[in-house]
């Protein structure tokens, strides 16, 4: 089983998605935060694209392969 909530292979951007904020930053779900926005659940706006993107990233940090066009995987 997967653990979707593991973000230790996620990448760490430089600012906070939602704020710019430099310091105190954490992984979401492939998302940078700071720990503000984090604790407020104040989440970076995405477009559709763009959180689809994020969901494929994410499974590859995972080591799930999804099919993009179909969206099957093995979560399993």
């Amino acid at each position: 089983m997967v653990n979707l909530d593991d973000t230790r292979h996620c990448p760490v951007g430089p600012e906070c998605e939602s704020c710019g904020r430099l310091d105190e930053l954490a992984v979401v779900l492939c998302m940078t935060v700071c720990n503000a926005c984090e604790l407020i659940a104040v989440h970076p706006v995405l477009s559709p694209a763009e959180e689809t993107a994020r969901v494929l990233a994410h499974g590859q940090h995972l080591g799930v392969e999804v099919d993009p066009m179909t969206g099957e995987g093995n979560l399993a």
